[in-house]
């Protein structure tokens, strides 16, 4: 069987932003729909990950944009994993149009026990040998970033509420939220002047209906760092724009 897995789609009306192109965080949710699909056909889908009392956890998701296509467009979404790791799975991405290569990504997993409340050992997760084909093929293999969570006061940019629409099927605010949120700190006539090449997000705790987010954001050098901060004053999340020079 093959290694890579690919969806293919039209970018439809509720894929774009005010743009007409293909959203920031709908390309996450892209990437993010391409790898559920996968995980089915390794035997680590949903239901089968519900039967060992587990769910696989986004750590942290980087993703270069080429290039952002436009409504109607044809596009094509493949996945592939690397083989697991003692507690970690790497999995890749590239997205294209007409053989036109528009981003690649890449995003760090683990899998959570809900028994236990911790991470678990790859090696107890049961996939199945007779469809699991591992791809060593690597993009974006830079390091990750590190980011820094020493926030002023003075740069709060936005404050929402995580609602009912941002919950996934875990309980908790969906990864992809965490996107749209930080891309909301902006205006739609900022974000149009934004020429982004990079988004990266690390993922430290969850977020819960209800709660009250305080959306962080700085300039740097090289574009703007973002912090989700939750009520206790801990960081759900932090992240990360890069915008080409």
């Amino acid at each position: 069987m093959d290694a890579i897995y690919t969806i293919r789609r039209r970018v439809g009306a509720s894929m774009c932003d005010a743009s007409g192109r293909l959203g920031l965080w709908n390309t996450f949710a892209l990437f993010q729909d391409a790898a559920t699909e996968h995980a089915e056909v390794l035997g680590v889908g949903f239901e089968a990950m519900r039967a060992q009392n587990s769910f696989w956890m986004t750590v942290r998701t980087r993703v270069y944009f080429y290039d952002r296509p436009k409504l109607m467009q044809p596009i094509e979404a493949s996945t592939w994993a690397h083989a697991p790791g003692a507690t970690r799975c790497d999995r890749f991405y590239r997205l294209s149009s007409r053989g036109v290569l528009l981003a690649e990504g890449r995003t760090e997993w683990c899998v959570y026990d809900l028994e236990k409340q911790a991470v678990r050992p790859m090696s107890e997760v049961r996939f199945d040998t007779s469809r699991a084909n591992f791809c060593e093929d690597t993009v974006l293999g830079a390091p990750y970033a590190r980011f820094r969570h020493d926030f002023a006061e003075a740069d709060c940019a936005l404050v929402r509420e995580v609602c009912p629409s941002d919950v996934d099927l875990g309980r908790h605010m969906n990864n992809v939220a965490y996107l749209r949120m930080i891309c909301d700190s902006f205006n739609t006539v900022e974000l149009e002047h934004l020429d982004i090449a990079e988004m990266e997000i690390l993922f430290c705790l969850p977020c819960f209906e209800w709660q009250s987010l305080d959306i962080m954001r700085r300039s740097t050098d090289y574009g703007y760092e973002f912090g989700v901060r939750r009520p206790d004053g801990r960081y759900a999340a932090l992240a990360l724009m890069r915008l080409r020079k």
